[in-house]
Formats: C-alpha cells, sequence, structure tokens
C-alpha cells in the first residue's frame, strides 16, 4: 500500500514538476522499520523501495520517520540501514516516556523542514488491546493518545497531502476494535486539516 502511494504522489502534480523541487517527507506510525531488501515487494520493503527510487532518480535522500518502533520486532541489520539512510525514529517505550506532547514535539519538527507530508499509519503501532485486528499485534504499542497527538500535529502542518491506514485485518479484529480505531483516526486527522468542531 505505502509503495503505491508513493507512486502516486509522485505522479501527482505536487511532486511531478522537475522544475520545482519540493521538500517532502513519509512519516510512519509503525512498529517496524519496512526497510527490508527482498527478491518480490512485500508489506516490509516499500520505505526501501522509495529510498531507492529517490536515490536512482537523484532527488537526494527520503526523508523519512517512524514513530512506534518495536525494538525486538526489527533486526540489528533494520536499525543499521535505517542509520546508513538518515532515518529518524522513536521507539514505543521512547514514545511512552515522551506522552502525547514529546510525540507531537517530534512530528512538529519532522515536518518543520517539508513543503510535502505523507503519513501513513500501520494499525499495528497501537497496543494489541486497542488494535488486534492485525498480523503482528503489538506487545506494548503506542498508546492512542499519543497516536492521536502525531496524527493532530501532522494535519494540523498544512503539509499533509497524503494519508493512509493499513495493515487491518479483518478475520482477526475482535467486535470492529480495530476498524473502529482506524476510523478513529482518518475522522481525527480530517477534523483537524479543516478545522471541524462539533
Amino acid at each position: 500500500m505505502a509503495w503505491s502511494s508513493y507512486l502516486g504522489l509522485r505522479a501527482s502534480h505536487l511532486l511531478s514538476d522537475p522544475s520545482e523541487p519540493v521538500r517532502w517527507g513519509v512519516l510512519n506510525l509503525d512498529a517496524h522499520f519496512d526497510l527490508r531488501s527482498e527478491d518480490r515487494a512485500t508489506s516490509g520493503t516499500p520505505f526501501l523501495q522509495m529510498a531507492e527510487a529517490e536515490r536512482d532518480d537523484l532527488r537526494g535522500p527520503l526523508n523519512y520517520a517512524v514513530l512506534g518502533i518495536a525494538e525486538p520486532s526489527n533486526t540489528s541489520a533494520l536499525f543499521a540501514r535505517a542509520r546508513d539512510l538518515g532515518v529518524r525514529w522513536m521507539t514505543d517505550v521512547e514514545c511512552a516516556e515522551a506522552g502525547p506532547a514529546g510525540v507531537r514535539r517530534f512530528v512538529e519538527e519532522f515536518s518543520a523542514g517539508l513543503d510535502v507530508l505523507y503519513l501513513t499509519v500501520d494499525l499495528d503501532v497501537l497496543p494489541a488491546a486497542v488494535a488486534p485486528g492485525v498480523s503482528a499485534p503489538a506487545a506494548l504499542g503506542v498508546d492512542p493518545a499519543s497516536v492521536l497527538a502525531a496524527v493532530r500535529a501532522a494535519a494540523s502542518s498544512g503539509k499533509l497531502r497524503l494519508m493512509d491506514v493499513v495493515e487491518l485485518n479483518p478475520a482477526l479484529d475482535a467486535d470492529l476494535r480495530t476498524a473502529r480505531t482506524g476510523a478513529r483516526i482518518i475522522d481525527e486527522a480530517v477534523r483537524t486539516m479543516y478545522d471541524i468542531h462539533t
């Protein structure tokens, strides 16, 4: 999904005019870096694919940040690749220590240097009790208040142009809990972007 979203963004008027270079970046709320190198594209490869595509087209390094990385769920090779690519991240533990205010600051600092922001939310970033309907439920996860703080910060930046919510597995979703949480995340982004109050 993220790779397809990227291809659409690159082909859009936002990034397709070479005479007007645009600083853009992707903020991923996820327990995983998704920087794996595989023989074929998978849900674990899209951000490496993006980094390689940006490099191959001489567009510069990919501006990539991740909130919610679960250290036990990412190999040392993935951490090394993330460092090599200049990825910025906060682990799930760091998010818990920083709280919603610290998470919001991270997003604000990341988006400050951009013209266009792509936000992707992998539902496995949330605790398993909140989001059981994913293929890799989080043992710890990032609490919903911090996830919503990140989404609101991205949506209020004035730079958010693309958002997706991914990795819902309906077959595993007890009482539609994960789907409802994903819908609430989308609703929060739209309400924040358009300053909708009830």
